[in-house]
């Protein structure tokens, strides 16, 4: 799909301004991260957390249950664009990589609610480089480098990731880190029921976790992607899954030393504004 520089971010070249005007509702949902930040994972936590609906989380493909905003390509039946969205039935609960400033207007000034997850770039990198293979991406050293000068999709990472740090007190938005919900899965479902203004109970909180464990997500067809071997070839081996390991630090089998200390200059810039990215 083609992109283009748009105020200075690299998006996908469809539908860009009529985001930006599009309507929110209250209730709206929305997560967001940059991606490959653990964004499946918290869509299905979100989608389980708001509706305990496990029959339809394992019927339907979380694609449909939980459309991504900003991708729209006629080869695949969920990617219906900005017009799908509108008509979805309240409440919706949507997903885009989009940087803050480049969401719809309304959410921009705080309506509807915002749950942002971070992760170390390290693993976002490795992870996102394998499963765009699916794509022919090509070598990792040449998305390394995108990655690291900003012209990479969803680039740069740092503006991404400070324009919502920079909100984390609204009301509006949750701000997670990916090692933290990894690390305590029951206690970050609890933040986002709280934030959400749903009460679980114990068995429930067990039951979603269980459900969202990286082992269990990476075997489920509603949330694996396995449905795109339909539409196109798709090399979901192990190595390549769109789930891959999901722990922390799978990138020090992949990145180079030289790599590494270049993305530390990245994560530094984070730092001077109080945001500490663990070391995995």
């Amino acid at each position: 799909m083609a992109r283009l520089l748009y105020k200075g971010i690299v998006v996908m070249e469809k539908e860009i301004e009529a985001i930006e005007k599009m309507e929110i509702r209250e209730d709206d949902i929305w997560v967001c991260t940059f991606p490959r930040s653990g964004t499946t994972m918290t869509q299905e936590m979100v989608y389980l957390i708001q509706t305990l609906d496990f029959d339809t989380a394992n019927k339907v493909q979380l694609d449909e249950r939980f459309p991504i905003l900003e991708v729209k390509d006629k080869r695949f039946p969920y990617y219906r664009g900005v017009t799908y969205i509108e008509q979805l039935k309240s409440p919706r609960m949507i997903k885009t990589h989009l940087h803050h400033s480049l969401l719809p207007e309304q959410l921009q000034r705080g309506k509807g609610k915002i749950i942002y997850m971070v992760r170390n770039p390290k693993d976002v990198i490795t992870s996102f480089w394998r499963f765009m293979q699916w794509e022919g991406m090509g070598m990792l050293k040449h998305y390394v480098n995108s990655f690291i000068d900003g012209t990479g999709y969803g680039c740069p990472w740092p503006r991404h990731v400070l324009e919502y740090w920079e909100r984390r007190n609204d009301k509006q938005l949750l701000f997670l880190k990916y090692e933290d919900v990894v690390r305590d899965r029951p206690s970050a479902i609890q933040r986002i029921a709280e934030f959400l203004g749903r009460s679980l109970n114990d068995d429930e909180v067990l039951r979603i976790s269980e459900h969202c464990k990286v082992d269990n997500m990476r075997r489920n067809s509603m949330v694996n992607l396995s449905y795109w071997r339909n539409f196109k070839y798709l090399d979901d081996s192990s190595v390549y899954a769109f789930i891959n390991k999901g722990q922390p630090g799978a990138w020090r089998d992949v990145l180079t030393p030289d790599q590494s200390t270049k993305i530390d200059q990245l994560i530094q810039q984070l730092e001077k504004y109080g945001l500490e990215i663990e070391d995995t």
